[in-house]
């Protein structure tokens, strides 16, 4: 993520130590309960962040979701969506991977169901403006 190397190198005996065996770790220390402690810390504040971020690109795609069924004059329950979204990332039981998946699909679906109405869409457009149109002329008769 946006580790610093600092910060990476404080735990590079932890991750060296993680695929050694137990007679092979040889650093006095190496296995000490707080070294242990600030290991188990850092991964519960990186699993933070992790989930801080996934909320974030989730969202954007749900924005990118909800913006394009607008434009399709497509109503959709945005709020259960972002609750649906929080509920599966808080859950801690997801795979990144799969949510982005399935985001992208719907993201896939739902611009097929926009172009499948666009040509519909237009002649509704067209057949405001003339109303407007011929509103105006109404009135500008008179």
């Amino acid at each position: 993520m946006d580790a610093t190397v600092e910060e990476r190198q404080l735990f590079d005996h932890v991750t060296c130590n993680m695929s050694s065996t137990l007679d092979r770790v040889t650093v006095p220390g190496a296995l000490a309960l707080d070294v242990i402690d600030q290991a188990e810390h850092e991964v519960e504040r990186l699993d933070q962040l992790k989930a801080s971020r996934m909320k974030d690109i989730a969202f954007k795609r749900q924005t990118e979701l909800e913006d394009i069924y607008a434009q399709a004059h497509i109503a959709i329950d945005t709020s259960a969506a972002r609750d649906r979204i929080l509920s599966v990332i808080d859950s801690s039981m997801f795979e990144p991977s799969e949510l982005l998946a399935d985001m992208e699909n719907q993201i896939l679906k739902a611009k097929e169901e926009a172009s499948s109405r666009k040509d519909i869409l237009e002649k509704v457009d067209r057949w405001m403006l003339a109303c407007e149109e011929e509103s105006w002329l109404e009135d500008y008769s008179r």
